[in-house]
């Protein structure tokens, strides 16, 4: 794991989220799961042997932040946006949430294959705390400011830690990899990154890729508006969204670690979103 601040770590080198812990003098708070269960139980096991843990914080509904919430149930309370129920689980493609993640395991993960709980006895655990635009958590000498930040998902939430000076986005900031617009509504998403703008911060850990300061922010915001013009530009032309597809992409990124079979995915998505975003 990675050290950000003194009571701060994270974990930027494995495939899906950047799971994270903050310590308190009172415990620990995770935000989002490993989708690696060598990670996971890893990273839990690191916890425990300093306290308590005392909240998992889900930034999105999708499968690589929530996979290990089955290993918090009866541990501690989840606590996640009260949208977040309704993608919750969420993959891409034609699996469930649960033979997703055996194949990742399978491919992966191998050695902890054994560790997954049998379809009837996973547990999705989803947020049984949930909050409209903002919530404060006071938990002992630290407070966790949480925001609404629509835009990858409309469930996204962001995490301030003013006492650390740290900020986690979730997956309104990929950093040196490619971004995912999928599931986006384009439009928030820009909204969310100005509005993070605003926050006093030092550290940012981003949904994918390494920790950065806020200067990145504006990166991002850039990398959007590219796909967002490479698009007009073809619509300008009248290509058909077919012929965006084929034309358009942005491959000189890679895909987060571990996905790299999902670039395809990832350049045909953004194309389609940025096409009917244009179209209306």
């Amino acid at each position: 794991m990675e050290r950000v601040t003194e009571n701060v770590f994270t974990n930027t080198k494995i495939r899906g989220c950047n799971p994270s812990i903050v310590f308190t003098d009172e415990g620990a708070v995770f935000i989002d799961t490993a989708q690696w269960i060598s990670t996971l139980l890893e990273m839990i096991d690191f916890a425990k042997s300093k306290g308590p843990i005392k909240y998992l914080i889900n930034t999105e509904p999708h499968i690589d932040h929530i996979f290990g919430n089955h290993w918090f149930a009866g541990v501690c309370p989840v606590i996640g946006h009260e949208k977040i129920a309704d993608t919750f689980f969420d993959v891409p493609g034609d699996m469930d949430g649960y033979d997703y993640s055996v194949d990742v395991l399978e491919r992966q993960d191998k050695e902890f294959l054994p560790f997954m709980p049998s379809r009837e006895e996973y547990i999705v655990n989803p947020p049984q705390i949930t909050f409209n635009e903002r919530m404060s958590l006071k938990v002992g000498n630290h407070t966790f400011n949480v925001y609404h930040t629509p835009g990858h998902a409309d469930s996204q939430i962001a995490v301030h830690v003013p006492e650390e000076r740290v900020l986690f986005t979730g997956d309104t900031l990929f950093v040196g990899c490619q971004t995912w617009l999928h599931s986006a509504n384009i439009d928030e998403l820009i909204s969310s990154l100005q509005f993070l703008k605003t926050l006093d911060v030092d550290y940012i850990v981003p949904g994918h890729g390494p920790v950065v300061g806020k200067e990145y922010i504006d990166v991002q915001l850039a990398l959007i508006y590219k796909w967002i013009s490479a698009v007009a530009g073809g619509i300008a032309q009248d290509w058909t969204l077919d012929e965006c597809i084929k034309k358009i992409s942005f491959t000189d990124l890679p895909v987060d670690i571990g996905q790299a079979e999902m670039m395809d995915y990832v350049q045909r998505t953004n194309v389609t979103k940025c096409y009917n975003y244009i179209k209306g």
